[in-house]
């Protein structure tokens, strides 16, 4: 609305020195990993080609062997990792709405510098 209509718009909060800037996800679509992941399943889709891999995490561990004296230059490190599935949130946008000053990029990409700052005060 703002540069399409010309509506004005307000930031509230932020660095009164600092231009904040308004946005969201214009005209996109967005959800998260474990939505999609569920569809892929429950489709029976999970062993195809192009469907996304499990989310996990890599935990790397690393052990100093203290079979050699304390005092001793020669210690033996030993790495390994162990890969987990992940109980977490991955967002996931796509199909972004192009801009209408520019429409040859996203318009999520573009400009939105609020019309009025206001920071956070004991004033407010």
């Amino acid at each position: 609305m703002a540069k399409h209509e010309g509506a004005r718009t307000v930031v509230v909060g932020g660095k009164k020195e600092t231009q904040q800037q308004y946005c969201g996800t214009v005209g996109g679509q967005s959800t998260d990993f474990s939505t999609i992941d569920s569809e892929i399943k429950t489709t029976h889709l999970k062993n195809h080609s192009l469907a996304p891999p499990d989310l996990y995490v890599c935990l790397l561990f690393d052990f100093i062997s203290l079979l050699f004296p304390h005092n001793s230059q020669q210690r033996l490190t030993i790495t390994f990792s162990l890969f987990r599935l992940v109980n977490g949130v991955q967002g996931i946008t796509w199909r972004l709405g192009f801009g209408i000053t520019n429409p040859n990029q996203p318009e999520e990409w573009q400009d939105h510098s609020a019309t009025l700052n206001l920071p956070i005060s004991g004033n407010l």
